[in-house]
């Protein structure tokens, strides 16, 4: 199963026939628009198996899977959190979009916090276990050192409670703030590079994986797509 997961930094309905061209099975789209009250028919026709949330209806967090896919969303209270979409793979896969997004002061201590605090709130409801994907923007990067820093370790800890690794770092042994491809360009500019976007698995369960590139993907978002198969 190939999964791309994308922040499109808006007007998604103008530039998804681009990443659809990767022919994936599931796209994590960040930033996305609720297609639901789209005008735009082919954003419409595309999003014919979908999961959003959002409080902009421009700006939002969507999954979308081709008709073949089944696609469950999962009862999972949010607890204010912002934004996760927990759901159900063909039966067999935990499936959890991420985009953190927090309302509160100090955004770039807080971001991680947001995942960890959602792990906590849900870590006895069975879906957090060793077979979950985890991907999306999760605006962590430890080399933005301090208090945020301190906040990505401990989350990355809390997923190691259930086996999870981030797969990139894994992948090419790298560590956290020390990471040789960025997944975000500051502007698009291409030397304020941050990787912020991560995909989250137990060891082995993803071996093909890559980072779109940058020439690209920075005509069209700020965001590097991340794409890799289970």
């Amino acid at each position: 199963m190939k999964i791309v997961s994308w922040n499109c930094n808006g007007k998604f309905s103008d530039v998804f026939k681009e990443i659809i061209k990767e022919n994936a099975d599931i796209y994590v789209i960040q930033e996305c628009e609720d297609p639901s009250k789209s005008k735009v028919e082919e954003y419409k026709e595309f999003a014919s198996n979908y999961h959003w949330v959002g409080e902009n209806i421009h700006k939002g967090l969507g999954i979308f899977a081709s008709d073949d896919i089944k696609l469950d969303l999962v009862d999972l209270d949010d607890g204010g959190l912002r934004y996760f979409i927990p759901v159900r793979v063909n039966d067999s896969l935990n499936l959890l979009g991420i985009w953190t997004n927090p309302n509160v002061k100090y955004k770039v201590a807080e971001y991680p916090n947001e995942i960890t605090r959602y792990y906590e709130l849900h870590k006895g409801s069975g879906f957090f276990n060793e077979d979950l994907i985890m991907c999306g923007d999760f605006n962590c990067d430890a080399r933005l050192k301090s208090t945020h820093a301190k906040n990505v370790y401990r989350m990355i800890e809390k997923m190691s409670e259930i086996g999870l690794v981030d797969t990139y770092h894994y992948l090419k042994e790298e560590k956290q703030g020390e990471e040789s491809q960025a997944t975000f360009f500051m502007y698009r500019h291409l030397d304020k590079p941050y990787h912020l976007d991560h995909v989250f698995a137990s060891e082995g369960r993803i071996n093909e994986f890559e980072i779109g590139d940058e020439v690209k993907w920075t005509q069209l978002s700020d965001h590097l797509p991340i794409i890799f198969k289970i």
